[in-house]
């Protein structure tokens, strides 16, 4: 048993393909469910499985950058993944602790190592669960 292996789910459905053997078939996947191990119909091989259900690709994305508040405090953030519909980050538990930002708090974020990575945008804070954060990107008519 690997490292776990991520499949995409359409209609609650997915197509299971074994990384041993090569084997293919469709499987249901119950709608709530997001992590499970499949055992291949062919060779008996166990994949540790992780469904993605979402219709745009987040892409895992690592580094530091900087988020800038309304309030113009500077913040250093954990990137985490990146959309092009929004980003997730972590921040430090010292600035979880000075409340920095709120749910619909509208921020930017900057990246020095890679500029064009987050580009000029806005984006506004959807959701706080401890020190992960996740904001949307604003389109340019909402600022």
């Amino acid at each position: 048993m690997g490292r776990t292996k991520t499949f995409r789910v359409i209609n609650q459905r997915f197509q299971f393909k074994c990384d041993k053997c090569g084997a293919k078939r469709y499987m249901a996947v119950p709608l709530r469910l997001r992590r499970r191990s499949v055992r291949c119909h062919k060779c008996g091989e166990i994949v540790n499985c992780s469904f993605n259900r979402r219709a745009t690709l987040r892409e895992s994305q690592s580094g530091k950058a900087v988020l800038i508040t309304g309030s113009g405090k500077d913040v250093e953030i954990d990137l985490t993944d990146v959309s092009s519909k929004g980003i997730g980050f972590e921040m430090s538990i010292r600035a979880m602790r000075s409340r920095a930002i709120k749910i619909g708090d509208q921020v930017q974020i900057y990246c020095s190592w890679s500029p064009c990575l987050l580009g000029n945008n806005r984006y506004v804070v959807q959701n706080i669960r401890g020190q992960r954060v996740g904001v949307k990107k604003l389109e340019q008519g909402q600022y």
